[in-house]
């Protein structure tokens, strides 16, 4: 995934919870973007704030939003919130701040997010430009429904300055003896029959019902991100 890709699902979405620690405490707060390009992702705070503070001293930023909408349109047929389909996003990365004689020559050279710094900083002598130089996450697309294909998830991992990912999905080890108990519960159509049996962890929402039905114990637990 491209971070174009990953730039045009965060405009999707609009704005987005970002969260720093402070002293071991996180603080989570709404912020709208401001754009993307190859060196990565960018938004906007004052220098006043405790947010750009956090952001200084260590750098570490979490993002995620939902699209179309975080509200329940009703029930399902078992009972469960139904969500029309659309996706989730998250990100775990390093922000720093964009030196000014950068977003000059960037801005001159015509590159409309540093103009737009320019400009904001022009009515707000405080504010200062960061980018997300490094990061890795998810784009959780969802069809609970299944109103669009014939499957609920399919998740996309991305990294992007030098990160890296872990696969998502729970995994079966070579201690499966091939009973298809797994694939009797999985609702989300993420276990392929095989010698092992194989979990598709773009499908997989890791739900654990697999584990629990395991008569060998032979499924593993999902990496972190």
């Amino acid at each position: 995934m491209t971070l174009r890709e990953i730039g045009e699902a965060v405009e999707k979405i609009g704005c987005l919870t970002i969260t720093t620690s402070d002293q071991g405490t996180l603080h989570s707060r709404i912020i709208h973007l401001c754009g993307w390009d190859d060196e990565g992702i960018y938004f906007l705070t004052m220098n006043v704030k405790p947010f750009h503070r956090q952001l200084v001293a260590s750098g570490q930023v979490a993002l995620c939003g939902m699209y179309p909408s975080s509200r329940a349109t009703g029930r399902n047929a078992v009972g469960q919130p139904a969500f029309p389909p659309g996706f989730t996003f998250r990100l775990t990365g390093e922000a720093r701040e964009v030196p000014e004689a950068e977003i000059r020559e960037k801005a001159a050279a015509g590159n409309r997010i540093f103009a737009y710094a320019l400009e904001d900083a022009a009515r707000y002598p405080a504010m200062r430009l960061f980018r997300i130089h490094r990061g890795r996450g998810e784009i959780f697309d969802y069809d609970f429904e299944m109103e669009h294909r014939d499957h609920k998830l399919l998740r996309t991992r991305f990294a992007f300055g030098g990160e890296t990912f872990a696969e998502p999905g729970c995994v079966i080890t070579d201690e499966c003896v091939g009973c298809g108990a797994c694939a009797d519960v999985c609702s989300f159509k993420a276990i392929e029959p095989g010698e092992p049996y194989r979990i598709n962890g773009a499908r997989c929402d890791e739900c654990g019902s697999c584990m629990i039905a395991c008569p060998q114990d032979a499924i593993r637990m999902p990496d972190t991100l």
